[in-house]
């Protein structure tokens, strides 16, 4: 009785694992904790006016070691042309977000410190045909900081430090000199045991669409910090924030850390035990004329870690596929179609175009 009871329970097992749907897979591990578990975000911005065109200005002081022309003298390329994934000698800064007119900078990750995520952004507005704006905007986190007046000091000397350097590009953007008394004393780089990855790789993947309407249109459409849910990944929520620098999207945990007027650019916060990858997105509109644009959807990331040249380029093309199908829905929206349910998380349903 006991062996027909067993091979009754044994043949019942395997008839319920056999109808089982195909489709159930196991669920994904949570992801380990954040480093810093309660971030205090705060971001700063300067501005300055100057007597001189965007592009002028941009030429003057917009390339990624002109730094060493208006704050610290001897900047250097480490790594990189001077676009996303360059890295220059002064702390050793990551450039990981770039449009017309700005980009956006951090600092890896060091060994036994926690990363308050650090990130500039210096950019130039146009006002007029003959005048134009510098705008460096700042974002961090202070909780790491003793107390609110040590915060506040902190603050103070970072408003003091810039607001000096911003009037150094405009005297150069003006045509002037900036003397080497103006200047600070050139920042150490750091040195391979002070980073958490030494020997960095970053790769960049930048990939574009082109869409049948003006760029304001655009940008209301598909450019807001959780409208992902809509064209990449549902079910975007915010975590904190007014859609600004610092805020946090549920998909994640990823925070906007650089803003233009028609781009923003997000990261992802440490975790304990986990190697950091610099992982950074850039989402851009920009015009290409009074009724059509451009959508630049641009990844940055250090893929070091990974076993070898084959998985690194496996990683790339899956990266590739993901976000390019993310810029083709992006597009449907845009231009007043609407997408199946399928069509996120890279489903294979069409999307449904817009109706003329």
């Amino acid at each position: 009785m006991y062996l027909i009871t067993a091979l009754f329970l044994a043949t019942f097992a395997a008839s319920s694992v056999a109808q089982q749907p195909a489709s159930v897979t196991p669920s994904r591990p949570a992801p380990a904790p954040l480093q810093v578990a309660n971030p205090h975000y705060v971001s700063l911005q300067l501005t300055q006016d100057v007597h001189a065109p965007a592009d002028r200005v941009w030429a003057r002081v917009g390339e990624y070691c002109d730094i060493g022309k208006w704050a610290f003298p001897d900047c250097r390329l480490l790594a990189g042309d001077g676009g996303y994934g360059s890295e220059r000698n002064i702390m050793n800064e990551v450039q990981v977000g770039k449009t017309g007119h700005s980009y956006t900078y951090t600092q890896p990750v060091r060994t036994n410190a926690k990363y308050n995520l650090y990130h500039g952004t210096l950019e130039v507005v146009p006002v007029t045909a003959k005048t134009s704006q510098l705008v460096y905007s700042f974002f961090y986190d202070n909780s790491m900081l003793a107390d609110d007046a040590a915060r506040d000091a902190e603050i103070a000397t970072r408003r003091k430090r810039f607001t000096a350097f911003l009037l150094n590009m405009k005297t150069l953007a003006e045509g002037g000199k900036v003397p080497s008394s103006a200047k600070e004393a050139m920042p150490p780089s750091l040195t391979p045991d002070q980073l958490q990855t030494p020997n960095p790789h970053y790769a960049v993947i930048p990939m574009t669409i082109t869409v049948n309407a003006p760029v304001d249109a655009v940008w209301a459409r598909v450019g807001k910090y959780c409208d992902i849910g809509e064209w990449g990944i549902p079910d975007c929520k915010i975590l904190s924030g007014d859609g600004g620098l610092g805020t946090v999207r549920s998909i994640g945990h990823e925070v906007l850390v650089g803003k233009t007027r028609y781009s923003y650019t997000y990261t992802q916060p440490v975790r304990e035990g986990v190697t950091y990858n610099m992982y950074h997105g850039t989402l851009e509109a920009v015009p290409l004329t009074d009724k059509t644009t451009r959508l630049n959807y641009t990844l940055v990331f250090d893929n070091s870690m990974l076993a070898d040249d084959a998985a690194r380029s496996r990683d790339i093309d899956n990266r590739r596929a993901r976000f390019t199908k993310m810029l083709e829905n992006m597009k449907v929206l845009s231009e007043g179609g609407s997408l199946p349910p399928e069509a996120l998380r890279g489903g294979a349903s069409a999307a449904r175009p817009a109706s003329r």
